[in-house]
């Protein structure tokens, strides 16, 4: 018998049939088999208006409405023809659920066929899909869409995704169908017979193979050494590529060159918009050719894949033969003996995160060549999964290790591409990065942080009772217990503790206190009570140690939770020991949540000064070029060469970007708004609001705009998407709208009017393409918070005591920070800019003309809200 499909879409007035939504279009395509056999589609008159939102989005009017039927008119039809076949929809509890109630609602039974959720069965059988929302995986997919949300056009694709979801599952391996099975009862859609049908046909067709082959590796192909001078290679090359190099990226080529050929360091600050990239890239390309290997470090995954990119485009165009590879840290491949040893012990399929997880990662390692989990879109908490079989373990094995294989790859590689935290990592612990003959380093400026930051160690009640849950299989309850309040008990100390020592101006701006130990207090803070607390649970930890290596468990799940267990117990006890001794070198605190449990507290231990650190692994063995647009403080390098270690002799470069800034943009200052260190919050954020949809009305373009703190951004978030002027306007943030970084800048780069909302990772290395002209705003000045630990103990560390520390340490960093947002503006000579600052300080204080200098020589205009709007309007048009 021929399976029936009916694939259903719904426009609704809203999320909820008891809060008084109903449907207003319904469209229906009914598939027997694979072919179409019957469709139906209808407006539906509502009892009440359609919302203008609605309308926008879907096009349908109140007066399209007029003389369509009632739900009540169409319910008897309907119901007759959803019977008989499975219910397939995109998220079909919304559909599914929704039309029951309108049924109810009109005196008829519930449907009762079975349901098909093609969300769900995308998800698992299309991993790497960078999202699931109806309109685009169909376009990942290249389905054709015509009509975004009108009910039969989002039917009928709805259809061909499920003929694409049945087309890959058809073709799967029979081995991975049969490690797809215990999953599949488990899951939404109800299609366990249909299942065991495909997996009875496919028996016939068994193969044995499992997963994707691991071990593809990227061979190396042959290269004629090249013994030409670099200037005359560069020269020639340069004709073959599609556009023309600027004189600054080939000065910086040469130069870069010269210093890696001479084995000399170099600092090079390149102006934002230069194209650095290609700068480092084009003397790289030519070391490889010549035989010789490049690591090139950046600051965030996201730029080591522009760098490949980059790297692989430019090769291309230049017709050469060189092998670039990206490099990850072994928490980001899967290990598959241990993926293996999870699956033959999964118990949890009452978990649908779990389910729906493993499921994905079985379907994936059919098609995936890195075993990169960056491929994967995987369930939130389905993140919990992969620390168990990733490759991080130092006792995994090398066989089914897809970082090995990585590391296989880097050995025949001309370029290998890392980040700073790997780079770090690996050259503190395990130096598996294979020898290179040069380092480049990107975005430079972030290196001292990022450094600190894999020195830095932290503990807290939530980390200690995460490891206890992993390990109830394995622990007696009373020892788990005993863990638990011990960590309570010491815990709950600190808290009552840093309560009584801090003082209010020791908040973060999330509500956080913060107690630095200082001699003042860390008597206090270190002894009595609370270090006996800290002896009881260190034994006990060291107790769980014990246990775990004394008990030989025979299931092989078990002993990956041991492996996994004793690192993170004798990282605790090394934590706990460390914060309790003193050391001169490192600044400890302790953060606790005001608004949290009375356990709410974490431990903070970070190195005051890293350069020793960075030397010594860095700078001590082959030339390395550090490199990004702000590296200079007050147009001095000095400060960088003392954050990194690096002697004061080290040659220092600066190459001025290529623009006209005079021309390409203007720097806007509202002059309404209140400052904003003695406003409180939601006055400032009403009023950054209140000029934010004035100017969006009156530009109608897109907006980047910038905050110091997720509190900020959400309260603007949440004011501007109560505005009805910005209706027709998409306004996304960092934090409050489902999705990564990297969805919300595809978003912002693909829709006409749209603000995106962004902190941290958007003041740098977000490059919107495809926009001539845009306004970015900075709410407020990036001041570092003058109370915070690190702040405190750069001020301590100064050598002379009296020094002003706000200008010595604070405005440096600021005009840092306040160099990279702006860096955001100008990419090309065909884009044009507004930049506006709402903070006031840029102007009514003394040390506000220090950011302006900080800048390109650009116009700068401190005007009424009016002003700058109609300055901004004239500017942009």
């Amino acid at each position: 018998m021929v399976e029936r499909y009916i694939i259903v879409d719904l426009e609704t007035t809203g999320h909820a049939v008891s809060k008084g939504a109903e449907i207003i279009e319904i469209g229906i395509v009914i598939f027997e088999g694979k072919e179409i056999v019957d469709e139906f589609k209808s407006k539906v008159k509502p009892k009440n208006n359609v919302p203008s939102f609605i309308s926008h989005l879907t096009g349908i009017t109140n007066e399209d409405l007029v003389d369509a039927p009632t739900f009540e008119n169409l319910a008897p039809k309907l119901h007759k023809m959803l019977q008989n076949g499975y219910f397939v929809a995109h998220h079909v509890p919304f559909d599914f659920a929704f039309l029951n109630e309108s049924f109810e609602q009109v005196g008829m039974g519930p449907l009762t066929c079975h349901t098909i959720d093609t969300v769900e069965l995308a998800r698992l059988c299309f991993p790497k899909a960078p999202s699931y929302k109806l309109s685009e995986i169909v376009d990942y997919l290249g389905i054709e869409h015509y009509s975004p949300h009108r009910a039969l056009s989002d039917a009928y694709v709805t259809g061909q995704l499920w003929l694409n979801i049945r087309e890959k599952l058809e073709i799967l391996p029979y081995h991975t169908l049969q490690q797809l099975k215990p999953f599949i009862p488990s899951l939404h859609s109800q299609i366990e017979s249909w299942f065991d049908n495909l997996l009875e046909e496919r028996r016939y067709n068994y193969t044995t193979d499992s997963f994707n082959d691991y071990s593809i590796y990227n061979q190396k192909q042959e290269k004629k050494i090249i013994n030409s001078n670099f200037n005359d290679w560069l020269e020639a090359k340069e004709r073959t590529l599609p556009y023309e190099l600027r004189d600054q990226q080939r000065e910086m080529a040469k130069t870069i060159y010269s210093h890696v050929h001479e084995a000399s360091h170099l600092v090079a600050e390149a102006g934002s918009g230069l194209g650095k990239t290609r700068s480092y890239l084009l003397p790289s390309i030519y070391n490889g050719l010549n035989g010789y290997k490049t690591l090139i470090s950046t600051s965030t995954i996201q730029l080591q894949q522009q760098v490949v990119h980059e790297a692989n485009l430019l090769t291309q165009q230049l017709d050469l033969p060189l092998n670039t590879v990206l490099l990850k840290s072994p928490r980001h491949y899967i290990h598959i003996k241990r993926f293996q040893t999870y699956l033959d012990h999964f118990e949890d399929y009452s978990n649908y995160d779990a389910v729906l997880t493993a499921s994905m990662l079985i379907v994936w390692l059919t098609e995936t060549q890195t075993g990169d989990v960056d491929e994967l879109n995987l369930p939130t908490n389905g993140q919990q999964i992969w620390h168990y079989i990733n490759c991080e373990n130092p006792h995994t094995s090398k066989e089914g290790s897809y970082f090995h294989d990585a590391l296989r790859n880097c050995e025949q590689a001309d370029l290998i591409i890392v980040n700073h935290a790997f780079l770090i990592r690996d050259a503190l612990q395990n130096q598996q990065i294979p020898n290179h003959d040069s380092i480049i380093i990107d975005e430079a400026h972030q290196l001292e942080n990022t450094t600190r930051h894999q020195l830095a160690r932290q503990l807290n009640y939530v980390h200690i009772v995460h490891l206890l849950q992993d390990l109830q299989p394995i622990l007696p309850f009373d020892l788990i217990e005993q863990a638990r309040q011990s960590a309570d008990t010491f815990f709950r100390a600190i808290y009552l503790a840093v309560d009584f020592l801090h003082e209010d101006d020791m908040l973060t701006d999330t509500g956080k206190a913060q107690l630095i130990l200082d001699e003042s207090n860390e008597m206090l803070l270190t002894e009595g009570d609370i270090k006996e607390q800290f002896h009881h649970l260190s034994a006990i930890l060291g107790q769980i140690i014990d246990f775990t290596n004394q008990h030989a468990l025979q299931k092989d799940w078990y002993q990956l939770l041991i492996h996994e267990a004793i690192q993170q117990i004798t990282r605790f006890k090394q934590t706990l020991k460390q914060f309790f001794e003193r050391a001169e070198s490192h600044i400890k605190w302790v953060e606790t949540n005001q608004y949290g449990a009375k356990n709410a507290a974490t431990l903070h231990i970070e190195p005051v000064s890293v350069s020793e650190t960075l030397q010594s692994l860095l700078f001590n063995k082959q030339p390395v070029v550090l490199t990004s647009s702000t590296l200079q403080i007050n147009h001095d390098f000095k400060p960088f060469l003392v954050q990194t270690g690096l002697p004061e002799q080290t040659a220092c470069v600066e190459f001025s970007a290529p623009f006209d800034y005079q021309e390409q943009v203007r720097v806007l200052t509202p002059n309404h708004l209140p400052d904003v260190t003695k406003t409180d919050l939601t006055t400032y954020t009403s009023g950054v609001s209140d000029f934010i949809i004035q100017y969006m009305d009156a530009i109608q373009q897109k907006m980047l705009i910038l905050f110091t703190s997720f509190d900020m951004l959400r309260l603007v978030y949440k004011q501007l998407k109560r505005s009805k002027t910005l209706e027709h306007v998409t306004i996304i943030g960092q934090g409050v709208t489902t999705g990564s970084r990297e969805k919300l800048k595809k978003m912002f780069e693909t829709t006409d009017h749209i603000i995106l909302l962004g902190t941290h990772s958007f003041w740098e290395g977000f490059d919107v393409n495809d926009q001539s002209c845009k306004t970015v705003c900075m709410v407020r000045l990036p001041f570092e918070t003058p109370s915070s630990p690190i702040m405190q103990a750069k001020r301590k560390s100064l050598p002379d005591q009296n020094t002003n520390t706000f200008y010595q340490l604070a405005l440096p960093i600021a005009v840092q920070r306040f160099r990279q947002a702006f860096g955001r503006m100008i990419r090309s000579e065909q884009d044009r800019g507004v930049f506006l600052v709402l903070d006031q300080r840029i102007y009514t204080k003394r040390y506000g003309q220090t950011f302006l200098n900080g800048l390109p020589h650009v116009e700068s205009i401190h005007a009424t809200p009016e002003q700058v709007i109609n300055d901004a309007k004239i500017w942009l048009t």
